[in-house]
């Protein structure tokens, strides 16, 4: 590495690690304040509460990196400028690109990191940091594993919608079961429901069970059938269940895309097509910070006087936020079906990338 960039960098990520410290710090302030009431009620174990914020940081960490790698930037390059630096290596003919190539390169690391730390730590630590607030800051349980999981909606094989009232993982029961069965058309031809039911030497063995058949007319044909027990063929286990009600954000890429992979044959097209938008979204969300940089570049290196740096910093920050409402609509539009899932979550990253270097091209 040269000189010079050893330098750039240097600057750069004294200025990066000091305003990511101070989001985190008052990240975690915020969060602090949020949640006063319930460490006032409750009073958790100190030691708890540390462990809480000490999971959280990943999370922390990806949502504040683009914003710390922007201000890093902008902060570098703009002191650079206004101390003539920029032009005194443009003087000895380095291009523009050859000077930034330091900040760039980081920004891609940055943005691999991000992407590693999402897929291999924040689903775990996402997951802990949840069961630490239920468990001791909020109080909601005393014992995970003794207390049934709520209000589980499903789309499973063999293009069924399972509704469950109450999932009891200890004891592999379910409390109030719906199944509804659909055809080819997404018309729901059965309807299913028990009172209770068990899995036993693996298989479901449902209680209190109500068959209803229903005709084209989507009325219910004949007379349900009722079974006090019967043993009734469902593909999906209770571990199945568990994985289908893991919130997609605790998913990391290959859990996601076999949980999309499983619902294919269901045919239930709305819910994979949102499924897959959150499976792009996961691919191009760390690449976030890089994107970021590049939109900071072309107005750090403008500022010639500190009377414009601070309308610079303002112009650049608006662009910043116009990058997020485009990614947010981008995304909607695409879980609604206006856009395919791939260009839905890259089209924003795609367009102000093309964005950025265009202005950095055209800097004198």
């Amino acid at each position: 590495m040269l000189i010079l960039d050893r330098y750039l960098l240097r600057n750069f990520l004294k200025s990066f690690f000091a305003c990511l410290i101070g989001f985190i710090f008052l990240y975690i302030i915020i969060d602090v304040f949020s949640t006063l009431q319930d460490l006032i009620k409750n009073h958790p174990p100190i030691l708890k509460v540390i462990e809480l914020y000490i999971y959280f940081i990943p999370t922390i960490l990806t949502q504040t990196s683009p914003v710390a790698a922007l201000l890093a930037t902008l902060i570098t390059l703009g002191n650079l400028n206004q101390n003539n630096e920029i032009i005194a290596m443009r003087a000895t003919g380095l291009g523009i690109y050859q000077i930034i190539r330091p900040i760039i390169l980081f920004g891609f690391v940055l943005s691999l990191g991000i992407f590693l730390l999402s897929e291999i730590v924040i689903p775990y630590s996402q997951n802990m940091t949840r069961l630490i607030k239920e468990r001791y800051i909020e109080k909601k349980i005393e014992n995970k594993s003794e207390q049934p999981i709520e209000n589980v909606a499903v789309y499973g094989f063999n293009n069924r919608l399972f509704f469950i009232n109450k999932l009891y993982p200890k004891s592999n029961t379910i409390e109030g079961l719906t199944i509804l069965e659909h055809n080819e058309q997404q018309n729901v031809k059965s309807k299913i429901y028990a009172e209770k039911a068990v899995w036993r030497n693996n298989r479901w063995v449902l209680y209190q069970c109500f068959i209803y058949h229903l005709g084209d007319d989507r009325k219910i044909k004949g007379e349900p059938l009722y079974f006090n027990d019967t043993t009734f063929k469902i593909e999906e286990t209770p571990q199945d269940f568990l994985i289908h009600n893991i919130p997609v954000e605790n998913m990391n890429i290959k859990e996601l895309a076999g949980h999309i992979a499983k619902l294919a044959p269901s045919k239930t097209l709305a819910t994979i097509r949102k499924l897959e938008v959150d499976l792009y979204q996961k691919t191009s969300f760390p690449f976030t910070s890089l994107v970021i940089i590049l939109i900071g570049i072309p107005s750090s290196i403008v500022i010639k006087r500190r009377a414009i740096a601070f309308s610079s910093i303002g112009l650049c920050l608006g662009i910043s936020f116009l990058f997020y409402t485009l990614f947010a609509v981008s995304i909607a539009l695409g879980k609604g079906g206006a856009l395919p899932p791939i260009f839905a979550a890259w089209i924003s990253h795609i367009f102000f990338t093309a964005a950025a270097l265009y202005f950095i091209a055209k800097i004198p």
